[in-house]
């Protein structure tokens, strides 16, 4: 089977490679000020045109749905997994691959060793300026109404907390200082990427990504969620970086289908159409108080 990748992506934007040029060059500007890295982050290969986290604002990461590292078995990986993205609204698809991804890997954990013990939904900033996007503390509330019946997914707002857009790349290594802290079982808690088929288009695609950020998440591990009408496995095949690190790209197939996206379900509330079953009824009932995606 194939395997898995972990942090440094940029996320494609609707801007195109022009914006992602501009962004990289914002990024570089800004580390060129950089403050020494704390202890806890100095070991982290940080790429130099990402800033670092030193300089990020710090916020609290909800630890309520984490399990504790003491109830991985011997040889197992304790494991978080990190699904990043707008969430303008959350849907069904959104919580619905986390499920599928936690199915893989206890039914395959006699030959992959990954115990899956929590998970995050880490929403965007607002300066990431994709069409669509809801206010900030909006995309959380609704992220958080959609992970209220869940006892491991959790929301984490750090992204919305900064001062700017983050890439992934320092999200997910962020994520994994965080949950290490505290952890004395001698196990180093593993963080994974989790996303669609499409995020694997984008590392083929030019602009959309750095190198060194493709080398070290394809490194460290990627969850990877195909669909019909995807095929990941010929793109693998088909570009040598991703098939260099194909053993670390877990490719999972979702047997159920499920295309709601966020635009139908946007375009629905402007049309007065039911989103009923498309997401949460507490998203539902969030988007009618606030009058959301009207226009």
């Amino acid at each position: 089977g194939w395997g898995v990748a972990r942090w440094g992506q940029d996320r494609p934007r609707s801007g195109g490679v022009a914006d992602n040029m501009k962004r990289k060059q914002t990024a570089t500007d800004a580390a060129k000020g950089a403050v020494k890295m704390s202890s806890d982050v100095a070991s982290l290969p940080i790429d130099p045109t990402a800033g670092s986290l030193s300089e990020k604002i710090a916020a609290e990461l909800d630890r309520s749905k984490l399990r504790p590292v003491s109830t991985v078995g011997e040889n197992m990986t304790p494991t978080v997994l990190v699904a990043c993205g707008s969430y303008s609204p959350p849907t069904v698809l959104h919580t619905r691959i986390f499920e599928t991804a936690r199915d893989f890997f206890v039914e395959s954990k006699d030959s992959v060793k990954i115990d899956i013990i929590g998970g995050y939904i880490s929403p965007v900033h607002a300066a990431y300026g994709k069409k669509g996007l809801a206010p900030m503390d909006d995309r959380v509330e609704m992220v958080r109404r959609s992970l209220a019946s869940s006892d491991w997914v959790s929301c984490d707002e750090w992204e919305t907390k900064q001062n700017e857009w983050t890439r992934t790349r320092l999200s997910l290594d962020r994520m994994h200082v965080e949950v290490n802290k505290g952890n004395t079982s001698g196990k180093d808690i593993k963080v994974m990427l989790l996303c669609g088929a499409d995020i694997l288009d984008s590392m083929v695609t030019p602009g959309v990504w750095t190198e060194s950020d493709l080398h070290l998440l394809l490194s460290h591990g990627i969850v990877c969620i195909k669909r019909s009408g995807s095929d990941p496995e010929k793109l693998i095949n088909s570009n040598d970086l991703l098939y260099k690190y194909r053993q670390n790209i877990y490719l999972i197939r979702e047997w159920v289908e499920n295309n709601v996206s966020s635009t139908s379900v946007r375009r629905a509330v402007k049309r007065g159409m039911s989103i009923k079953y498309f997401v949460d009824d507490g998203v539902i009932d969030y988007i009618n108080e606030k009058k959301l995606y009207l226009e």
